[in-house]
């Protein structure tokens, strides 16, 4: 498979304790990626962040580097085996079916056993080696997020733990049923009944869910340390985390509402019968277009300065945002009635 190369990188790969991988594809960069990048890199080491990307090399001069032009431009068998049946764009849908196995031909060619993975708009507010190191090294081959509910279920791995073989094998399944004629057009049969939690666009995500229920992969279900004190978010916008437990939302924005204490983020679980009870969180999500503006407020400060600095900032980008939103549905509006 085609190597790219490494670019500035800071240590050897092989030497990182678990290396998170951010992937950002093409030149449009995801809103406060910078943000994200610094986050991680304070939590979790300079050293073990680690941007996979075919552009913008610049930006991101001072952390680990690994170039994927070529890797992102070799032909595989999935690109004449993928069908789209989307209501997202056809690159926005193939890119991310892409993202496994470019990673996947990344970790052979790195020889890399272990590492994180997470979206461009996950905050890592913890460091994450303890977690892997007490709770999933030596037992499971990764991590799997899903929320279930009766018969329905949807997995996500925006924020997820993988060893080369699990990811292999994931990259295996998808090929297999694209492959089978027959398999996809039940799971295209299911996705459109709205069996997913109602999500009707196939997707990598929905793959993953069959994935995890056809072939039962030893992985640990990351949203079930909520029970140690644990909580990887699913969603910042949704107030049940998917185990036990929901949390109070903000009044404004919608999104989880959040306490912080000297050693991080805590989330106020909703309904205690007695005293107030908090969890920590180690991750957040900011999944969607509104959303990802407020990912400065929830990023740790250096200073009161700098926490002043980065709330002015996501809120101002926020409102700027929703106004924005409003002024396309009133124009919308004003459209339907002509």
């Amino acid at each position: 498979m085609s190597q790219s190369g490494r670019l500035n990188p800071l240590v050897n790969l092989n030497d990182t304790k678990l290396p998170i991988f951010f992937l950002q594809l093409g030149s449009n960069t995801s809103l406060f990626f910078d943000i994200v990048l610094k986050q991680a890199a304070l939590t979790n080491g300079t050293e073990n962040v680690f941007i996979l990307t075919d552009t913008n090399f610049q930006l991101y001069r001072d952390y680990n580097c690994i170039d994927i032009s070529g890797y992102a431009q070799t032909e595989r068998p999935f690109d004449k085996l993928y069908k789209h049946h989307s209501t997202n764009t056809y690159f926005f849908e193939k890119t991310c079916f892409d993202r496994w196995f470019i990673i996947n031909d990344v970790v052979k060619d790195l020889n890399i056993n272990y590492f994180v993975y997470a979206d461009c708009d996950v905050l890592i507010l913890q460091d994450l080696k303890p977690v892997y190191d007490s709770l999933i090294k030596n037992k499971y081959d990764g991590t799997m997020m899903f929320f279930e509910r009766d018969d329905n279920s949807i997995t996500s791995a925006h924020t997820s733990f993988w060893n080369n073989k699990l990811l292999n094998d994931f990259c295996d399944f998808i090929n297999a049923k694209y492959s089978d004629e027959t398999a996809f057009n039940v799971l295209l049969k299911d996705t459109l009944a709205g069996k997913f939690l109602d999500n009707t666009n196939v997707s990598d995500m929905i793959l993953l869910n069959v994935f995890r229920i056809e072939t039962k992969p030893n992985t640990l279900k990351l949203l079930s340390l909520e029970d140690k004190g644990i909580c990887f978010d699913f969603n910042i916008n949704v107030s049940y985390n998917g185990r036990r437990h929901s949390f109070v939302l903000t009044s404004g924005t919608k999104i989880k509402k959040m306490i912080r204490k000297g050693d991080g983020l805590y989330g106020h679980v909703q309904n205690t019968e007695k005293k107030a009870e908090y969890l920590k969180f180690y991750t957040l999500h900011f999944q969607g277009y509104l959303t990802k503006s407020l990912i400065p407020v929830y990023a740790t400060p250096a200073n009161i300065l700098n926490s002043l600095y980065n709330h002015i900032t996501g809120k101002t980008e926020y409102f700027k945002r929703r106004a924005k939103l409003l002024k396309n549905r009133f124009r919308d509006l004003l459209r339907t009635k002509r």
